[in-house]
């Protein structure tokens, strides 16, 4: 690996193990309902400091959704997308360590994903419908989020300055909706890290539903790849012809 690689995928380590250590920290010492928007904050907030730090360095992905829309996207290598997904997880895997040996050594509650009340029956159980509205909440609000990076980070965005408080923002937003149906993974590192670790302390509940909170994120990722390139490609393409044709004028 060059030298150069080795310094993002370290980037990338260090960012995703901060998001997973404070963020998820905050959401499982501030649980109870009236204190759920610190959650959000908490993971909007983290991705505005990573941003600004660690941007310039790897573009502060800290996801694996946002990395396979750039690999998509044609602005990573499918290598570079390998070495920053194993990275991300790594570094998640790291937080949520760190966050457990914080806790005192408490590794059944590291804020894994589940499917939360909103989506599951007046009993309190789950049914085909409760799983079919995790992946619909999780694959919508993931293409939401990812389309926003796509546009901010765009060579063409108007202030580029502002990317990382916008994203930051949407990772808020996103987050203040998803709360009451998935408690909001929309990263996949986010998400198996706890699970993990969660399940070696005997509770296997996020680590049992950890299709959703891996593969509905990387669907919206890619779907929201597709509609960038619907919405924007082409209106791109065309400004690049007329610049080129004043030019040539």
């Amino acid at each position: 690996m060059d030298k150069t690689l080795l310094k993002k995928a370290f980037a990338e380590m260090f960012g995703t193990c901060v998001l997973v250590m404070v963020a998820c920290g905050v959401a499982v010492t501030t649980y109870l309902a009236p204190l759920a928007t610190a959650t959000s904050l908490a993971f909007g907030l983290v991705i505005v400091a990573m941003a600004y730090t660690i941007g310039s360095i790897s573009g502060c992905h800290i996801n694996p959704a946002v990395s396979l829309a750039m690999a998509l996207r044609k602005e990573i290598t499918w290598k570079e997308f390998f070495v920053y997904v194993c990275s991300q997880v790594i570094g998640a895997l790291v937080g949520s360590l760190l966050l457990a040996l914080c806790l005192g050594g408490k590794f059944e509650a590291l804020g894994g994903n589940e499917i939360q009340s909103a989506l599951k029956t007046a009993g309190g159980d789950l049914n085909v419908w409760s799983y079919v509205g995790a992946f619909l909440t999780e694959l919508v609000l993931t293409m939401i989020f990812v389309f926003v990076i796509l546009v901010v980070t765009n060579k063409k965005f108007a202030h580029p300055q502002l990317a990382g408080l916008i994203i930051g923002l949407t990772l808020t937003l996103v987050h203040l909706f998803g709360l009451a149906f998935t408690g909001t993974s929309v990263n996949p590192a986010r998400s198996l890290a706890p699970a993990l670790l969660q399940a070696f302390a005997g509770n296997t509940t996020s680590l049992s539903q950890i299709w959703i909170w891996i593969l509905a994120p990387l669907a919206g990722s890619a779907v929201s790849t597709f509609l960038y390139k619907f919405l924007f490609d082409g209106k791109e393409e065309t400004k690049s012809d007329e610049t080129t044709s004043v030019e040539t004028e």
